[in-house]
């Protein structure tokens, strides 16, 4: 009876949202166009790639708004409207911290829902899906996505985002990846094995926490079928390393962040507010920096 009960409930609230998106209006794009004008002094153009770089090994074309909202991207649609984050493993207090102020973030960065599901144990991987690497577990990561994740994929689900602690690889022949993802099937899985520990000191706990946020609304992003920027310093920059990866912002350029907001159907400036007072909790400076002054820029008439 309990179970018929909480299959209902799931299904009105389906339902529910369905309606909601259908009577909702998507933002017209032109309206962006404007905001993305008054934003573009505050940021900074991508410079030439040094030696090791992602632009220097990938020639990407990049993607402009416009051409973003050209393409028919993948966004919340019908009853498609939630994120879902799928821990995987145990994590230390610290880390599992980390992945609930991430899961916080990410919901005001998309302007969604993010339901953080149960665990699930590493029982679940079997011994050909994992494997001892330079004496550190590694799990494989298209068994996650292709056997462990689609599979339980809710039907609600814009796309659901998996976190372990362990290592990953994607197959014969890799040291490791930081993570990967299935656009076509909405799944992702993704490691904070290399972004240090954060038990070490504050300062180690935040580079991790800033590092796990980034690489998550950077995935997340590829969800919404967003290609790597390479016009401005952004977020959606591609990057080789983690040392390259430090050096990017962990905040949206003006033709990105007007992509999530126009995909996701969330108001710019109240976005950028809510991000500013989260950033200031968090103490993640030079996002907070940038939130307030594109605040500012926004709030001029």
């Amino acid at each position: 009876m309990m179970r018929s009960l909480q299959l209902t409930f799931i299904s009105l609230y389906s339902f529910l949202a369905w309606i909601h998106c259908l009577h909702a209006q998507s933002p017209e794009p032109a309206s962006y166009l404007p905001l993305i004008e008054k934003l573009a002094p505050l940021h900074k153009k991508m410079g030439p790639p040094k030696p090791g770089d992602w632009l220097a090994t990938h020639k990407e074309p990049g993607q402009t708004f416009v051409e973003y909202v050209r393409s028919n991207p993948v966004k919340p649609s019908g009853y498609r409207q939630i994120l879902y984050v799928q821990p995987l493993g145990e994590f230390t207090p610290s880390q599992l911290k980390i992945v609930q102020q991430t899961v916080q973030y990410m919901q005001i960065y998309f302007g969604l829902t993010v339901i953080t599901k149960p665990a699930i144990g590493l029982e679940k991987i079997p011994a050909n899906a994992r494997r001892n690497h330079g004496n550190q577990l590694q799990l494989h990561t298209k068994y996650i996505l292709h056997q462990l994740l689609k599979p339980q994929l809710p039907k609600n689900a814009l796309a659901t985002i998996a976190f372990t602690a362990e290592d990953l690889y994607p197959g014969d022949g890799w040291n490791y990846v930081f993570g990967q993802a299935s656009t076509r099937n909405r799944v992702g899985v993704w490691s904070l094995r290399r972004f240090g520990n954060p038990d070490d000191s504050a300062e180690a706990y935040h580079q991790c926490l800033r590092r796990t946020i980034q690489v998550a609304c950077h995935e997340t992003s590829h969800m919404l079928t967003m290609r790597h920027c390479t016009a401005y310093e952004c977020l959606m920059a591609g990057s080789n390393s983690l040392d390259e990866s430090d050096r990017r912002p962990i905040y949206n350029c003006p033709e990105c962040v007007a992509k999530v907001s126009w995909a996701t159907g969330s108001d710019l400036l109240t976005r950028y507010r809510a991000l500013h007072e989260y950033a200031d909790e968090l103490d993640l400076t030079d996002a907070r920096v940038m939130f307030e002054r594109s605040i500012l820029e926004l709030e001029k008439k």
